[in-house]
């Protein structure tokens, strides 16, 4: 397969998805540049160090519009100024959004979706059943009762056992299985009849999913998989897969490609024996990306990088043939499916019944972190008879090679996001102070926050020398209406007396803190880095607001799981003087993204005049953290972290630019939200002070009573 020759720029949505992470991983290694995005922050994506940027929207789902707008906005935004490819990659249920829109978007990026029209004639799953009356494709029979009186009205003449599916799901969550009339009367209104539920034939066998790409009506790639393992174990989502032979499927796929003139990727569910005489039965139609693509490509078919192809007019015909037998497993549910296999071959797990019904009353829902804490609640009570423990480990030792989603080898930092983010949900519940940034204290009385005419505002520094640099940045503070304070790694202060922090520039960040190299015979504050980490944590903590400038941007990202730029070189000729002195006057036109926070505290909505003294720059960004300025060059001059009330790093120096209105917007900005903060936290004291004042003279009125 020859290789596109301009690596290009994609974006991807759904960036909370394993299946986010494993496209991206696909693109990456072949150059492509990787921009996730998500309604939600921190997210998989976020961690990876395929992934150069990512930014948030609105939920598809609840504000389309709103989504729409986000996305083309971003879209315009990250837009390459160079002919490199662009491509918009939608990963999951956003898609038909996305594609019924493509106006939006083309011919500003190329779109890696189906045509609407192909996607309206198998979404939802009930205009399949249709799509199949005409073209006599091999279905389950279908009834998709108006309403409950109809569904009482055929439910005693259904051949049961029947399969009850929400019309419009994914991931086998909302899926169940009814053995008689009462239960899929009870199954079905739990679905509900806004939107009619599906009552489908039961087919004996077992589910086959078979992913293809296509275009123009003609199939380029196909590859098929079952499931060895589902959670929950009845009509659940697949745990650990298997590839099989593709050939028993290809008729009728071949058949609905070309029924629907498909032009992209899509999944195709199926139910089948295994009889040669029996012919599968087609279940479903995605338009979307599948659960297991990281099988898919495992077993030697990379989809993600055939769509690109695809979308750039290439011929992504796949000739190579997949690996027949091949297993792998998805991270976390395969633990529950081999948890719930031992549960249903044990006795003695009977103890545990309770929560392994709602854990799977959860995930069937798509409350999937609370299933794995009923899940784990249900192994502590039952899993201590030996006979189970040995039946698990067996089970465990038998998958412990099989390759999935999250491997630490290939990227390590997702290992830390996701992997240690697993561990701690099955272990306490809740997620770990190491992704949160909430840091483990000890406990602490109570103390009134101070009352202060003007805000304090804590400006980290060198123990020594930054002179010029620190009287600039307090003159600025104090000009906004602040009160600057010094914090060092000697002098490193308290949390309660600062109500706003500013990460100051200096000397370069420590490398092995982002997995770069030290310089030889560089001279690192390692003092001043633990100290800054620090504060960062007590700063989420106590819900500072922060802005960091130069070093402290860098140190912002970095704190935040990204990397940095050793050096400038590859960027190529900055165009600004090599003494650093005369930087300070030195003029760069920087680009502001549109509806940034940047944009809006310094009231300039698309490019500003900075001076330009770093030696290093931020590379891939931490989690949460968005881009809100580039240079021309395309190095990052500004980031900002939306889910925070100011949370701003800046890779200029405004405390020397302070004579421009802009510049002095940004520090009367921080000191404004540091004011806010002091307000509430001192508010917050008071109503806690007048609780314990009250709790105490009720108590005291108790004992007065007792004693008479």
């Amino acid at each position: 397969m020859s290789a596109t020759r301009t690596p290009g720029r994609v974006i991807l949505t759904y960036g909370r998805s394993l299946m986010a992470l494993v496209i991206a991983r696909s693109l990456a290694s072949r150059g492509v540049e990787v921009i996730g995005c998500d309604d939600v922050g921190m997210t998989v994506l976020s961690f990876s160090k395929h992934v150069q940027e990512n930014f948030t929207v609105a939920p598809w789902d609840t504000e389309p519009e709103r989504f729409l707008d986000d996305l083309q906005q971003a879209v315009l935004d990250y837009a390459p100024r160079d002919k490199r490819p662009y491509v918009l990659m939608p990963v999951f249920r956003e898609i038909e959004l996305i594609a019924r829109h493509r106006e939006r978007f083309e011919p500003t990026i190329k779109l890696a979706a189906p045509p609407i029209q192909a996607i309206e004639k198998v979404t939802p799953k009930h205009r399949l059943m249709l799509l199949a009356d005409e073209f006599k494709l091999d279905t389950p029979e279908t009834w998709r009762p108006g309403d409950f009186d109809t569904l009482k009205a055929i439910s005693p003449s259904l051949p049961y056992p029947v399969i009850v599916k929400p019309d419009d799901g994914a991931g086998g969550r909302g899926i169940s299985k009814a053995a008689n009339a009462t239960e899929v009367e009870e199954q079905a209104a739990a679905l509900g009849f806004d939107i009619p539920p599906l009552i489908q034939e039961c087919i004996d066998g077992e589910d086959y999913c078979v992913p293809v790409l296509a275009a123009k009506g003609e199939i380029k790639a196909i590859m098929a998989y079952r499931n060895l393992a589902t959670f929950p174990r009845e009509a659940g989502a697949g745990a650990v897969r298997e590839t099989v032979d593709a050939e028993p499927f290809r008729k009728s796929a071949d058949a609905l490609v070309k029924a629907t003139n498909w032009d992209g990727i899509a999944q195709l569910d199926f139910r089948w024996s295994g009889k040669s005489e029996d012919a599968p039965k087609l279940i479903e139609v995605n338009a979307r990306f599948w659960a297991g693509i990281f099988h898919s490509m495992e077993t030697g078919v990379d989809f993600p990088w055939l769509l690109y192809r695809h979308a750039l007019g290439e011929d992504p015909q796949h000739t190579q043939e997949p690996d027949i037998g091949a297993t792998t497993k998805t991270s976390g549910a395969w633990l529950l499916a081999t948890l719930e296999d031992v549960a249903a071959s044990d006795p003695h797990f009977s103890a545990a019944g309770e929560a392994w019904k709602r854990a799977k009353r959860r995930i069937k829902s798509g409350h999937v972190l609370a299933a794995i804490e009923n899940a784990g609640k249900a192994a502590g009570e039952a899993l201590s008879v030996g006979a189970a423990l040995d039946q698990l480990r067996d089970a465990l030792s038998d998958l412990k090679d099989a390759p999935s989603e999250l491997s630490q080898a290939k990227d390590p930092l997702v290992g830390l996001g996701a992997l240690f983010v697993l561990s701690s949900l099955v272990r306490h519940g809740k997620l770990p102070p190491e992704v949160t940034y909430e840091a483990e204290e000890p406990a602490e009385e109570t103390r009134a926050p101070t009352l202060r005419k003007r805000p304090v505002i804590g400006i980290t520094k060198p123990d020594e020398g930054d002179i010029l640099p620190w009287w600039a940045m307090k003159f600025a503070v104090w000009l906004a209406g602040g009160e600057p304070v010094k914090v060092t790694a000697r002098a490193p202060r308290d949390p309660h007396s600062i109500d706003g922090l500013i990460f100051g520039g200096g000397s370069d960040v420590y490398p092995k803190r982002y997995q770069g190299k030290p310089k030889d015979g560089y001279r690192y504050d390692l003092a001043r880095g633990d100290m800054e980490a620090s504060w960062a944590l007590a700063a989420r903590k106590h819900d500072l607001p922060v802005l960091g400038v130069c070093r402290g941007a860098q140190m912002l990202n970095v704190l935040a799981g990204g990397t940095l730029h050793a050096d400038l070189s590859e960027f190529g000729d900055l165009g600004r003087p090599k003494n650093i002195f005369w930087r300070l006057f030195h003029r760069l036109p920087i680009k502001i993204r549109k509806r940034s926070e940047l944009a809006s505290i310094t009231q300039c909505p698309e490019q500003m005049q900075v001076n330009a003294i770093h030696e290093q720059a931020i590379d891939r960004l931490g989690a949460e953290l968005l881009v809100s300025a580039r240079e021309p060059t395309g190095v990052i001059q500004a980031i900002e972290d939306p889910s925070r009330a100011f949370w701003i790093g800046v890779q200029f120096h405004p405390e020397f630019l302070i004579y421009r209105a802009p510049f002095r917007r940004l520090f009367k900005s921080l000191v404004e939200a540091a004011r806010v903060r002091s307000d509430e936290r001192r508010a917050a004291y008071a109503e806690e002070m007048e609780r314990a004042k009250t709790t105490s003279a009720e108590k005291t009125a108790a004992a007065t009573e007792t004693a008479a």
